[in-house]
């Protein structure tokens, strides 16, 4: 009877533990569901202010690259948002050799690789208040979104893991 009883716990907590997680998710998402919502009604905001012409894919740069990248563990399978930083102090390092020739300032040259990173600097340097919000709400979103899927990912272990028959 004790057997009978305690592997009863055992389901209901693995159950219990299941719906948090499943919960969890549910609200996650709708976080990020209204941060992608607002994100995209600030960007809508920002086209508006600054004209429907200066905010479009056409001033888009060529040499675009990732500022953040999502990374999976291949030993746990989790999930890690890392700042891109790679191509660019491959550019910088190009760049810098070829100012150093030019004997400009160290200084400068910090502030060339800040400016180059931040793509909002693609639409101009007065860029709209709304557009700079897009991107955080954005930025915020792409943090919910691991989240979201390291939750699937438990959720989906926790489905697979063996219910003992009484």
């Amino acid at each position: 009877m004790d057997d009978g009883n305690g592997s009863n716990q055992d389901k209901d907590k693995k159950l219990l533990q299941t719906l948090d997680t499943f919960a969890e998710y549910q609200s996650r998402r709708e976080v990020a569901h209204s941060k992608l919502r607002q994100g995209y009604f600030d960007l809508a905001l920002a086209k508006r202010a600054a004209g429907y012409r200066w905010i479009s894919p056409d001033l888009y740069s060529g040499n675009a690259q990732a500022i953040k990248t999502i990374h999976i563990d291949p030993t746990s399978g989790a999930l890690n948002i890392q700042q891109e930083q790679a191509a660019h102090e491959q550019n910088d390092s190009q760049q810098l050799r070829r100012r150093k020739q030019k004997n400009n300032s160290e200084k400068e040259q910090k502030e060339h690789r800040e400016k180059s990173k931040d793509p909002l600097l693609w639409f101009g340097m007065l860029v709209p208040p709304a557009l700079k919000d897009a991107q955080a709400q954005f930025n915020e979103t792409l943090d919910i979104l691991v989240e979201l899927a390291e939750l699937k990912r438990q959720l989906e272990s926790q489905a697979k893991l063996p219910c003992s028959k009484p």
